[in-house]
């Protein structure tokens, strides 16, 4: 073998020792001449480059509103979007109505971007991209709707201005402008512009307050319809919400109003309405219901005398009719509260004892009156009864019964002294019970009615309003442990809006709300 030969084959060997020594002979996994390996598969730091083709997309895109309506937005409520991608996503750019967000990974194929509205947004559907790319810098194609295609309406506009409609007394006898105690509820009419249909599916609620004191909702929200876009929306309040509200108390002026809110909770307080509820449930009282006869005897009669009914009421009451005889004939008001009805005796008339009738007797306001007293029991006087039951009574007596101021003592249960009514407590008064409890307000036909303090005999105490014999309106209720809630109460119980305050001082606001049927 020539130097030349050897000179060469010793370079070759060389080369490939070095190169093995560098690259590790494993990595040689071809055959190239003299048995030596060729081909290289890995670097000698493990570094590695990977083809991605794939373009990234968002499985999943949804939207979400805190809004209570799912698909509406208004001013300050937050809409969040929520992505699913197929992969990790590295770039990410999320503009919501042309305001780009920012947003927050929750894994490396998830994130959210969230965006509160503001007053400079526009009305209309809420438009968002989404821009994204992935960690080869693969630009998935832009997101503008959600996978399930729920859109958001951002509506900042609120419902047109109104005056809230008229208000109407229903039940029994009905009187414009008038409560009486024999309402049963309130209509309020309220309208709706025929031209808004945001109004669709929003709501409703009527406000009241009595004088000076302050507005406060009654009755529940009521849901606007589609029929009711153009027309005025009556709603019926109860007498247990009306006879509620704080303040409620003879001559009380009820204001009343609504406030309307759209879909998107876009709300607008109405003007109230341009007629107030006056509150009169005092029955007129009669008296001197009396007949007489134009003969000179008064209680006789003979064809062609005049016979005169007269009475007297204690406030102005509406025309009444009397029949006698099967005629009618209207009374006539003779003297301010006076009221006489006159009747020709006829040769049809039948003999014996003259009977009449009349119409129901209401004043102005539709309260019923007091049943009539005789003229024989007219007289004044100063009385004091002892019964055999032990009872015993001091004080005035007319038409035949207790009337105006007494003392009236039970025996084994209690004593009462104030004012009375046809044998009945009526008016301010105080009781004592033997067991130690006591009462002292106003009544009204013998129960508990206005302004009155109850002390229990266990040391508990309430200060309030009362309703036929119950609690009802504004009251405090003191426990002898010193708790005390302030509130208000319906049929003797704790309905609506309160406070309790505790004996260590701690106040907590309470609402209780359903009221007792």
């Amino acid at each position: 073998m020539s130097i030349v030969e050897l000179s060469f084959r010793y370079t070759i060997i060389n080369y490939f020792v070095l190169l093995s020594l560098a690259l590790g002979q494993d990595q040689l996994n071809r055959e190239g001449p003299y048995g030596a390996k060729t081909v290289i598969s890995n670097t000698s730091d493990g570094s590695k480059v990977s083809l991605d083709k794939t373009i990234p997309i968002l499985e999943v895109v949804e939207l979400s509103i805190s809004n209570k309506n799912s698909k509406h937005a208004s001013i300050g409520d937050e809409l969040i979007i929520r992505a699913t991608a197929s992969e990790g996503i590295v770039t990410k750019k999320i503009l919501i109505n042309g305001r780009e967000v920012n947003h927050m990974d929750l894994t490396e194929s998830q994130f959210y971007a969230n965006y509160f509205f503001k007053d400079s947004d526009n009305d209309g559907i809420v438009n968002f991209e989404i821009n994204f790319s992935d960690s080869s810098g693969n630009q998935g194609v832009v997101v503008k709707s959600s996978t399930d295609g729920n859109n958001i309406i951002f509506d900042k506009t609120h419902p047109s201005d109104f005056t809230t409609g008229p208000i109407i007394s229903d039940g029994g006898n009905i009187i414009p402008d008038s409560w009486n105690s024999t309402n049963t509820h309130l209509v309020v009419n309220v309208p709706i512009d025929q031209n808004d249909t945001t109004l669709i599916n929003g709501t409703l609620q009527l406000y009241a307050k009595i004088g000076a004191n302050k507005w406060e909702n009654i009755g529940q929200k009521v849901k606007i319809i589609p029929e009711d876009l153009g027309k005025n929306k009556s709603i019926n309040i109860k007498e247990i919400i009306i006879e509620s509200i704080t303040g409620f108390k003879e001559n009380g002026v009820i204001d009343i109003k609504a406030t309307i809110e759209d879909i998107a909770g876009n709300e607008t307080k109405g003007a109230p309405s341009k007629n107030k509820i006056i509150i009169d449930q005092t029955p007129p009282l009669i008296s001197r219901m009396t007949i007489e006869s134009s003969n000179g005897y008064p209680s006789k009669a003979k064809i062609g005398d005049e016979i005169t009914i007269s009475f007297q009421a204690d406030e102005k009451i509406q025309n009444p009719s009397f029949i006698i005889y099967g005629k009618e004939t209207m009374a006539e008001n003779k003297d301010g509260f006076v009221w006489t009805i006159t009747h020709i005796m006829q040769n049809s008339d039948p003999e014996g004892e003259i009977k009449f009738s009349h119409t129901p007797i209401i004043d102005i306001q539709g309260n019923p009156a007091i049943p009539v007293r005789k003229k024989n029991n007219d007289a004044v006087l100063d009385t004091t009864l002892n019964f055999e039951n032990g009872n015993k009574f001091v004080g005035k007596w007319r038409f035949g019964n207790i009337n105006g101021f007494g003392y009236y003592k039970w025996d084994g249960i209690g004593v009462y002294s104030g004012n009375w009514l046809d044998g009945k407590k009526h008016g301010e008064g105080t009781m004592v019970w033997d067991d130690g409890s006591k009462y002292e307000g106003g009544w009204a036909l013998d129960e508990f009615s206005g302004d009155g303090t109850y002390y229990y005999n266990n040391g508990d105490t309430y200060v309030g309003e009362w309703k036929k014999g119950k609690k009802y309106g504004k009251g405090v209720f003191s426990w002898k442990s010193g708790d005390v809630y302030e509130g208000n109460w319906v049929e003797g119980k704790r309905s609506g809006s309160g406070v309790m305050i505790m004996q260590n001082g701690e106040k907590w606001a309470v609402r209780v709300l359903n009221p007792p049927d």
